[in-house]
């Protein structure tokens, strides 16, 4: 008696230990994937435009079934600024992404687990160019102002020109003018001569 429950006891250890291995066995099989980090970061501030939004996983995620998994990335204003697939690369997901908007930038992913579960989430980070970037802007603006600047010099050429042609015009009239007062002397001259003439004729 004392010899079979002692095989009894026995025989329920074994089958608890068992029991227990198994368990904790298959529990990390099933845990769903996580997300392991983003890039840009949540919660960080960027100067440049990275032309792409990433998360990594803890596992690669299924991607099987097109477009089970998806990236959006939504500017300041509301508008979305991803664009195309989402691209695959072991446990990081990517997706092209034009940030040109200065501000918070709100990233929403969802992901399908290794698992088969789906998953999801979102973090935010911010954009704020570099100060040399707004410079170069207004160095495109001002040259672009000064252009009819620079173009003035030639403008006042081109008025200066009839003002010189006019002046060689007043010259011309001026000429004309003392020619016909020559021709008029002379006449006047001529004919005081010959009524000078004739008076001294009837004279004698």
């Amino acid at each position: 008696m004392t010899f079979s429950l002692r095989r009894a006891r026995v025989a329920a250890a074994l089958t608890a230990a068992v029991a227990l291995t198994a368990l904790a066995g298959t529990g990390p099989a099933q845990a769903h994937d996580a997300l392991a980090s983003t890039s840009p970061s949540d919660g960080q501030t960027i100067t440049e435009n990275p032309g792409k939004v990433s998360i990594t996983l803890t596992n690669a995620p299924d991607t099987g079934l097109p477009g089970s998994n998806s990236i959006e990335v939504t500017a300041p204003d509301g508008h979305v600024v991803s664009s195309g697939d989402v691209t695959a690369d072991g446990a990081t997901l990517s997706i092209a992404a034009d940030i040109d908007h200065e501000g918070k930038h709100t990233v929403a992913w969802r992901a399908v687990s290794a698992d088969g579960h789906p998953i999801d989430g979102t973090f935010a980070f911010t954009y704020a160019p570099a100060a040399g970037e707004g410079h170069t802007e207004s160095a495109v603006a001002a040259t672009t102002a000064a252009a009819p600047a620079s173009a003035a010099p030639s403008a006042e050429t081109a008025a200066a020109t009839p003002a010189s042609a006019q002046s060689g015009d007043n010259t011309g009239l001026i000429i004309g003018a003392g020619a016909v007062l020559l021709i008029l002397v002379a006449a006047g001259a001529y004919l005081i001569g010959r009524r000078t003439k004739a008076n001294a004729s009837s004279a004698d």
